[in-house]
This record gives structure tokens, sequence and C-alpha cells, in this order.
């Protein structure tokens, strides 16, 4: 992925996430061995591992506040059950 944390910040509404979550998956089909985390648990554990981290440490710049949980937990589990 070119200059993801550029494509990343520039996200602004669905059709951009949409377009992430779509190179993000081309991304792990053309380079896997780039990938630390290939599997799905690893990858769960990985993120759930980096908001732990990032929530609490002076660099984070995201308001945790302010993020529609439910909302996260329902694309996360649509993922699981969704064909």
């Amino acid at each position: 992925m070119k200059d993801i944390r550029r494509q990343i910040e520039e996200i602004s509404g669905k059709e951009d996430f949409l377009a992430f979550l779509h190179e993000l998956a081309m991304d792990f089909r053309k380079y896997p061995d780039e990938w630390e985390n290939r599997t799905v648990d690893l990858y769960l554990e990985a993120m759930l591992s980096w908001i732990e981290d990032v929530s609490s440490s002076e660099w984070n710049e995201t308001d945790w506040g302010h993020i529609p949980y439910s909302d996260m937990a329902k694309i996360l589990y649509m993922g699981k059950i969704y064909e």
C-alpha cells in the first residue's frame, strides 16, 4: 500500500473507508509476507494491543470517547458471518 498514512488521514466518509478496506485486502493478497499478523486471531489480538497501547500513550491522536464502538463491533462481527 502506497503512502498508507496519508490514505488513512484522507478517509472522510463511507466510500473512502470502503476503498481503504479494499486496498487493505488486496495488499494482503499481493504481499502476505509483509504482514506481521497473517491469521484472524493474530490480527484481532494486534488490534486489541494497539488500541490499549496507543490510547494510553502521550502520542495518542484519537478521541476515544467519540468512536461508535457498537458500529465497529458490528463491522468486525459481520466479517465473521457475512457471505
